[in-house]
């Protein structure tokens, strides 16, 4: 027997309201959980003090990588079932409870082993911050699916993607200030990179449970899609339902494997877009996570240049969000993989130019990232909504929390993967490096035994590594003479003296030399113009095989986004066949 439940009297500024709560209600939860997930970025360099390295750091952060992508699917199942109020608050809590021990970590350590050796301390609070990160990737995936379920329950199809797009810029500002806040934080300590965001969190989950409620018809409301048909001029019922209780009624009740298997597993179009969602995150991550170390490494702009340019990429990804959303619902009529489409055909564009682009100009590379950010991050957002929207409200949050699977899964393509790519394309190259640099300490210190050097990797590396130090920091200064009033000109100075003073040092070491700066500043700049040639060798050497990579992703999605060109959630063909029949008649 199908169930029943009964509308009570509810004005149509009340329904509005509670939409709106609902909306705003779970951005504002969403940037908490990103308080609590981009946490440990800015508390790394503080770890690296205490003795953690950044090899450990990577594996925990891979595998958080992964178990998010694996917690949103599975997280998106349960979800489904239940009341978001409940689910999203508990999932921020506990994310901020791992974030409390993370900060707390170092005092774990010691209380442990109070009298261990520093190593043995770095390597138990790496095991501490890595167990819990390992939770946490899990418990974040407790974020998204409540939020997914909730816009579906609270909004007609019809504002999908207006209301989806609106919601995905939480993604922004969760980042961008959290970023902003441990920037100040990180002054008072590594710890505090984790507890400031947690006690934030904290209250932010308080917030959560007194905001959010279930569907409208557990509240009382008649289901949205008969709200917004009527208040939208879209149905012949122009008043709101009587003042007397009305039955409505709801959806036989089924399983959740039936669910599942109707709604997501046996449904071909989910899985295209699980697709589509690996190969734009590739996209999306290839260019976040490596994007600067390109510009700086293969078209030879200064870091701080190349930040600003990522960080373009990511602010014209907003404008690209909302846009999106619009074309979704206003231009396609609810068909969101028409706008995928357009999107990343501008991203195929954008791309191939970034890759072929042969110039140092900064303003063209902020261009370029600017746009594939732009046309990118539309794709990015409404995968998640078509795959909700196709599965109807029953299954929205597990077909959603599928896609999200796919896209984390391409961090192994982009973390590892590109990693791999690129070490392997190179070695060549820093074997001539090496040989290289030795060659020209030959030439200035007879008495310098270089196949011994050679041998010594540690020492080699550390002369290659300040020696490519002292080339950035000579580069740099000699792009600031004749404006030696600019504001970053004084800092340029600092950096290229204490890199002189260390590569001093190293040669002094390695040579026998006193260190002394008339004596050694011909070799110095000898030996760092030759490691700063070969190392300029080295990066053009993977990285086209990098962004090839991008590009054939961008054609990948572009293609696959054809594929269901036309997909729509029943409730948009419902609606269009009965228009079409109305019409009919009237014709």
């Amino acid at each position: 027997m199908a169930s029943k439940t009964s509308i009570r009297d509810h004005s149509d500024s009340s329904y509005e309201y509670w939409r709106w709560r609902i909306l705003i209600g779970t951005m504002i939860g969403y940037v908490f959980f990103y308080f609590v997930r981009k946490s440990i970025t800015m508390a790394m360099p503080g770890l690296e003090t205490v003795g953690v390295t950044k090899t450990t750091l990577g594996i925990f952060l891979t595998i958080h990588g992964v178990l998010y992508g694996v917690s949103r699917f599975i997280n998106g199942i349960w979800s489904d079932r239940v009341n978001p109020r409940y689910f999203m608050s508990i999932g921020l809590f506990l994310a901020a409870m791992t974030n409390v021990f993370c900060g707390f970590s170092q005092d774990i350590a010691s209380a442990i082993m109070p009298t261990a050796p520093d190593a043995q301390k770095a390597n138990l609070i790496a095991w501490v911050i890595g167990s819990f990160w390992i939770i946490n990737g899990w418990v974040q995936g407790m974020g998204f699916p409540p939020c997914a379920k909730s816009l579906m329950h609270w909004f007609a199809p019809r504002e999908h993607g207006v209301k989806f797009a609106t919601w995905n810029i939480s993604h922004n500002f969760g980042a961008g200030l959290l970023f902003i806040l441990n920037a100040y934080v990180v002054a008072l300590g590594w710890k505090f990179c984790f507890l400031v965001p947690a006690a934030l969190s904290i209250l932010g989950a308080i917030f959560l449970f007194l905001a959010l409620r279930d569907s409208p018809e557990k509240e009382g409301f008649e289901p949205v899609e008969s709200y917004y048909a009527r208040t939208r001029g879209e149905s012949k019922e122009e008043e709101k339902p009587s003042e007397k209780p009305v039955e409505v009624v709801e959806e036989e009740k089924t399983s959740l494997w039936q669910d599942l298997c109707k709604n997501v597993f046996s449904n071909w179009a989910v899985w295209v877009l699980c697709l589509a969602n690996f190969f734009v995150y590739i996209v999306r991550f290839s260019i976040l996570d490596w994007a600067p170390t390109f510009l700086s490494q293969a078209k030879g702009l200064d870091l701080t240049s190349a930040g600003w340019a990522t960080a373009c990429y990511e602010i014209f990804g907003v404008f690209g969000v909302l846009l999106s959303g619009i074309l979704m619902d206003k231009v396609f009529k609810g068909r969101g993989a028409k706008a995928c489409f357009v999107y990343m055909l501008g991203c195929v564009v954008a791309s191939f130019a970034f890759c072929k682009l042969d110039t140092e100009s900064l303003v063209l590379h902020v261009l370029l990232l600017a746009l594939i950010g732009f046309f990118i991050y539309g794709p990015q957002c409404l995968i998640g909504c078509v795959a909700s929207t196709i599965a109807t409200k029953k299954s929205g949050a597990a077909s959603s929390g599928l896609t999200g699977l796919f896209g984390y899964l391409a961090t192994i393509v982009t973390g590892f993967g590109v990693g791999f790519l690129v070490d392997d394309a190179t070695a060549p190259y820093k074997v001539e490096r090496d040989n290289a640099v030795v060659g020209v300490l030959a030439l200035h210190f007879n008495g310098v035994d270089t196949e011994a050097l050679l041998k010594d990797k540690d020492s080699l590396s550390s002369l290659v590594k300040n020696a490519e130090a002292y080339y950035d920091a000579d580069r740099a200064y000699k792009n600031f003479e004749g404006d030696e009033n600019s504001a970053k000109y004084t800092k340029i100075v600092e950096a290229m003296e204490t890199s002189t003073e260390k590569l001093n040092s190293c040669l002094s070491k390695i040579t026998g030399v006193q260190s002394d700066s008339n004596t050694l500043a011909g070799p110095a700049g000898d030996i760092a113009n030759k490691a700063g040639e070969e190392r300029a060798r080295i990066s053009q050497a993977g990285w086209p095989r990098i962004f090839g990579m991008l590009v054939f992703s961008s054609i990948a999605a572009l293609l696959l986004f054809a594929l269901i060109f036309n997909t729509a959630s029943p409730e948009v063909i419902a609606e269009e066949k009965r228009r079409a029949a109305e019409a009919s008649k009237k014709a």
